[in-house]
């Protein structure tokens, strides 16, 4: 037998000596679990049964999202120029109105100086020392009332020169007084053109009032202040009253000698009173959500609970998502909250009165399936179930058992499905065939 046989035959005979052991122990192992098993069941086991309990459960849409101001801005710049002034920074609250930044306005009150001095020029050709209301007549302004004084001299003289002329004999020949009339038609149609005119001049000073008015507001613009207006949640304020905000600043993108164009950004605030918690919720839950609802949130920087209500619910759905948009105002008096974290939201929908509850000590969890232990026929009976919302000690069960049933509390070591229990109630134990109905 040549010496590769020999290796072949060896190999093989290791190979059938593997798999012969592979069976020994596996049948081994099977037969330790059966005996185990055989044992467990064997054994009797002192347990204490709780009853299912129905209540009433409040329902929560549970959702995660972020806090933003209510009202958060970019202060930017309204004219060109080079920063002269800054005075506040990140982190500085302030009250509307107050001073943010400056910009060199030397410019700025050139340009004013040069529109007034062209307003009183206009203003004095029209012999006002100021620009008149809306309703002013230009009949009262000198030029007209010269205009109309020269045409009703010639009126007067074209009348005269009529009566004259009708005179048999004529004391005026026929060309002197087409002369005289001539003269009043010309002295009329000044008297007109003193009139359009007189209204060009002052609309024009008019037009120089709004470029003077244009002029002292960029001026104005020099100086940068935080906003002042009407925030959402002062329209919904239950007392009426008209609720001062405070804004926080919260990033400053200048410095004192920068050159900034208009619309470049100056500083960024916020109002962190109250704090808006945008969240997405399921399509599934729109008939659940809406406007007053209360709502708790979380937040990894505290450990209680910050309540809030529901204030807008966005009345469209995306596409995209099949989600919609709800936001949450949450009081942030304290200002403990900040903007920009993350939170976890429970909102508070309905209550449901057949909600069926166990203490937690009854579930057992293994590789993330919940279970049970029910007592039937004096022996365990597992049943594997599904947990809904915790409250307190107790737990929610939304399937696996019923309110008929009782559940095993604080399951002993071993139990298993099958096994003999007997039921302990204060102490006591009842007959092996008890059973929890």
């Amino acid at each position: 037998m040549t010496r590769s046989s020999s290796l072949r035959r060896s190999a093989l005979v290791l190979r059938w000596g593997a798999c012969a052991g592979l069976v020994v122990l596996a049948c081994g192992c099977r037969e330790r679990e059966r005996t185990a098993g055989e044992q467990a069941a064997s054994v009797r086991f002192d347990v204490r049964v709780s009853a299912v309990e129905r209540a009433p459960l409040q329902r929560h849409v549970r959702v995660t999202g972020s806090l933003y101001g209510e009202e958060q801005a970019t202060i930017a710049a309204k004219v060109a120029g080079r920063v002269v002034g800054l005075y506040h920074d990140v982190g500085d609250v302030v009250m509307p109105g107050a001073e943010l930044a400056r910009i060199e306005a030397t410019d700025y009150e050139l340009a004013v100086a040069e529109r007034r001095r062209a307003l009183e020029q206009a203003l004095a050709r029209m012999g006002l020392e100021a620009l008149p209301e809306a309703d002013f007549s230009v009949d009262a302004l000198p030029a007209v009332e010269r205009a109309r004084l020269q045409a009703e001299n010639a009126a007067a003289r074209h009348e005269r020169g009529r009566v004259l002329h009708e005179r048999v004999p004529p004391a005026v020949s026929d060309q002197d007084f087409a002369d005289l009339r001539t003269a009043w038609e010309v002295a009329m149609a000044d008297h007109e053109l003193a009139r359009l005119s007189a209204r060009a001049q002052l609309a024009e000073a008019r037009t120089l009032r709004a470029q003077l008015d244009s002029a002292e507001q960029r001026l104005a613009d020099t100086l940068h202040r935080v906003p002042d207006g009407v925030r959402p949640s002062d329209r919904v304020e239950s007392d009426g009253a008209d609720a001062k905000a405070e804004y926080a600043i919260t990033a400053r993108h200048v410095a004192v000698g920068d050159f900034v164009n208009v619309g470049a950004a100056l500083f960024e605030i916020l109002d962190p009173d109250p704090l808006e918690a945008r969240v997405r919720v399921p399509e599934r839950e729109l008939a659940r959500i809406r406007v007053g609802l209360p709502a708790r949130l979380r937040v990894e920087a505290y450990s209680e609970e910050f309540v809030g209500r529901v204030a807008r619910v966005n009345p469209a759905v995306d596409v995209r998502t099949r989600t919609f948009e709800v936001e949450i105002l949450v009081p942030n008096a304290q200002r403990r909250l900040r903007a920009g974290s993350f939170a976890k939201v429970a909102i508070e929908s309905e209550i449901d009165d057949q909600a069926l509850f166990v203490p937690k000590s009854a579930i057992t969890t293994f590789a993330g399936v919940h279970k049970v232990f029910t007592v039937k026929d004096g022996k365990a009976a597992e049943r594997v179930v599904a947990l809904g919302e915790s409250v307190g000690e107790r737990i929610e069960i939304t399937s696996g058992v019923s309110e008929r049933d009782g559940v095993v509390v604080q399951p002993p070591a071993g139990l298993v499905s099958g096994a003999e229990v007997r039921i302990v109630v204060d102490g006591s134990a009842e007959s092996v065939g008890s059973e929890v109905k």
